[in-house]
């Protein structure tokens, strides 16, 4: 389950019939966090959306996916 976070701005881009949903935040966040945990060469990456607290990335070469969580 979602914590709600009151500093975070998102757009509802699917809610799934389970209650969870998919958005998009501020990539540049977004970004931050994944740099700060680990990601290597993001410009070979780009944002794609977030869904439990997890960023995702897709590599714009190999069309793989990539995660981080977001922090507390």
């Amino acid at each position: 389950m979602r914590k709600e976070k009151k500093d975070i701005k998102f757009k509802t881009l699917v809610k799934f019939k389970d209650g969870s949903y998919m958005y998009h935040r501020d990539h540049i966040e977004a970004f931050n966090n994944a740099k700060s945990k680990g990601l290597k060469n993001p410009e070979d990456y780009m944002y794609m959306y977030s869904r439990d607290d997890t960023d995702y990335f897709k590599n714009i070469n190999f069309r793989n996916y990539i995660s981080f969580n977001q922090e507390e």
